[in-house]
């Protein structure tokens, strides 16, 4: 897989390397494919599971890539432009959430309810200041709780299978949040318009 192969090649970098390669992990979920950013800040956690430090260097790394790959994507398709029909549809879609504005990106890191959010930034016309204080302290409260629980995995369990608890946990918190997306979606389509017009 090429993020694995991207990630063993920084890491013999050193510590710069891992967080280069976490930045990179995570700009490429926000701008291209998804990419499981939470498995690998775990395991960059991992490195030094006691220094309060290298935690806080971790989480904000994390969210200066979260931040640039939302922000080069809503670039891209400023630039771009896409076709008017694939607007229609972003648009009508988030018209149809209970959330329609830039809160949605808060909504977002519980129940990933709307896919490549820089995208929807640029076609809804979101308020930018809006969308980087959404977005930074929504990262910063995840990514310091993925951190929090990588900690304890450490703290109170064996070295050998801590990342693997500290994985598990974060995959289970992940398959919650997208059922939670999924009926979220569902209320909605059941709710319809006269719902939301109440």
């Amino acid at each position: 897989m090429v993020i694995e192969e991207l990630y063993d090649a920084l890491l013999t970098f050193g510590d710069g390397g891992a967080l280069l390669a976490l930045a990179l992990i995570i700009w490429i979920d926000g701008t291209l494919f998804p990419t499981l950013p939470e498995v690998w800040l775990v395991l960059v956690f991992g490195i030094y599971p006691d220094s309060l430090t290298w935690g806080a260097a971790v989480v904000l790394v994390a969210t200066a890539a979260s931040l640039t790959g939302n922000f080069t994507l809503y670039s891209l398709v400023k630039v771009a432009k896409l076709p008017h029909w694939i607007e229609r549809r972003m648009k009508q879609y988030t018209n149809f959430l209970l959330v329609k504005d830039e809160k949605l990106l808060l909504l977002n890191r519980l129940a990933p309810v709307v896919p490549y959010t820089g995208a929807f930034m640029a076609v809804c016309n979101w308020d930018l200041r809006k969308c980087l204080l959404y977005l930074s302290t929504s990262a910063v409260a995840k990514f310091s709780a993925i951190g929090l629980i990588a900690w304890a995995s450490y703290d109170n369990l064996r070295q050998e299978i801590a990342p693997w608890v500290s994985i598990a946990v974060v995959l289970v918190l992940l398959a919650a949040s997208v059922i939670a997306s999924f009926i979220y979606r569902k209320r909605q389509q059941i709710g319809g318009e006269p719902a939301r017009s109440q």
